[in-house]
């Protein structure tokens, strides 16, 4: 399937961490996002999944359009974790840059980006756009402190209600598990 060739996470230079902060992140256990995020909706099959994350495929036409969800967590460096967290209005330009770079191969691009600060310890960018052939394309990235590293929900489908729908709801999923784990002395997320 085309679309499936179309999906791509953007790569924004994933080094291991630092001594301090790849230890509070090894105090904190592994979020298994493909049982976090689960069933995503009706016609939607999991097609892979590994330690890293999830691809979820649509063939038919009861998923709203054909189309294809993928779901994916890495480690990014200290230093970029911790300039998108503390200024994410000035990290947002290297972040579009990659993902727009990232995206050119697939004939998708995203028309906007909004900033939205969960809490003092991570930060979400969210993004919609459109590919070639008319298909809609949604993506959120969550960049979490305290794990320092960031978690993407990529979706590209027919239609923007949908892309968004399955986006959001999936987004929220992960959310709560970040909540759930984060240490005793990080504030909950909060939506601004």
């Amino acid at each position: 399937m085309k679309i499936l060739a179309t999906l791509a996470i953007p790569v924004l230079a994933f080094v291991a961490a630092g001594p301090a902060a790849a230890q509070r992140a090894a105090d904190l256990a592994p979020l298994d996002v493909k049982t976090v995020v689960g069933e995503i909706g009706p016609g939607w099959v999991k097609k892979t999944a590994g330690q890293e994350g999830v691809t979820y495929v649509c063939e038919t036409d009861e998923c709203g359009g054909r189309g294809v969800v993928g779901i994916g967590q890495a480690g990014a460096t200290p230093d970029y974790v911790k300039l998108v967290v503390a200024d994410p209005a000035k990290a947002l330009k290297s972040y579009q840059y990659a993902t727009d770079e990232s995206m050119r191969p697939s004939g998708c691009s995203f028309k906007t980006y909004e900033v939205r600060r969960l809490s003092d310890r991570r930060v979400e960018y969210d993004s919609k756009g459109e590919c070639k052939g008319g298909s809609a394309a949604a993506m959120s990235t969550i960049f979490d402190a305290d794990r320092m590293g960031m978690m993407s929900v990529q979706v590209l489908t027919g239609a923007e209600a949908n892309a968004l729908k399955l986006r959001d709801e999936s987004l929220r999923k992960l959310v709560a598990a970040l909540d759930a784990a984060a240490p005793a002395e990080a504030a909950p997320a909060k939506a601004q």
